[in-house]
């Protein structure tokens, strides 16, 4: 849609609106700082309103309750951070690279998006935060499985257990980068390249020995 300009009424220059897809951006922004900082319950629209910069009428031209708002917000961190990881571990060519590059991307979207990294894995207990929870680590977790695939056909090309290997490992590893996530959360004077960098030591080793079809004697 295109911005409409309006004169200012001291006759200065014309402002320019925002267009409505960039207001609607700029309220889901305020919610998740909002939601962020109260949690839903205790965060009132005239809340994310004042955080937005905009009235609450406003805030009802795009959403119809504070419920649909939360619940655009967590789509829209949702799809981020499940796109970023992707993209970067597509861009990669060698393991190594892809795995580093789908870390980076996982990490700078926790350093970028603190507010929105908290409400989605803090709050287990809303029922609408664990559906979105679902579909977040299904979706890295396939990324996750896409990046070892090809290096496991390698080292696994007759058991029929492959993609059940994979599954595991890719399960495995999307639940301890959010453990170290959070913890990443409380020690925040860590830099992000030290996290990354604790995150290959623990995750490389074990995969790359994987890949090459080494695996524990049971």
């Amino acid at each position: 849609m295109t911005s409409i300009t309006q004169t200012s009424k001291s006759g200065g220059a014309p402002r320019r609106r925002m267009a409505a897809s960039d207001r609607r951006l700029a309220i889901l922004e305020a919610a998740r700082a909002a939601f962020a900082e109260g949690g839903f319950h205790q965060t009132s629209l005239d809340a994310v309103a004042e955080q937005a910069g905009v009235s609450k009428a406003l805030i009802y031209e795009h959403f119809d309750s504070k419920r649909e708002l939360y619940l655009a917000m967590l789509e829209m961190h949702t799809d981020e951070l499940v796109e970023r990881v992707s993209a970067a571990v597509s861009a990669a060519d060698q393991p190594e690279e892809r795995l580093h590059a789908g870390l980076d991307a996982f990490f700078t979207f926790v350093e970028e998006r603190r507010g929105a990294w908290r409400i989605m894995f803090r709050n287990p207990g809303d029922p609408d935060v664990a559906v979105y929870m679902e579909r977040l680590r299904d979706g890295v977790a396939a990324a996750v499985a896409a990046l070892m695939s090809e290096e496991a056909k390698r080292a696994f090309p007759d058991a029929p257990e492959r993609e059940r290997i994979i599954e595991m490992v890719a399960q495995q590893l999307v639940g301890a980068m959010q453990s170290l996530a959070d913890w990443w959360d409380l020690h925040r004077e860590i830099p992000r390249k030290q996290v990354i960098q604790g995150a290959m030591d623990f995750v490389w080793s074990g995969q790359e020995r994987l890949s090459r079809g080494v695996r524990w004697p049971a």
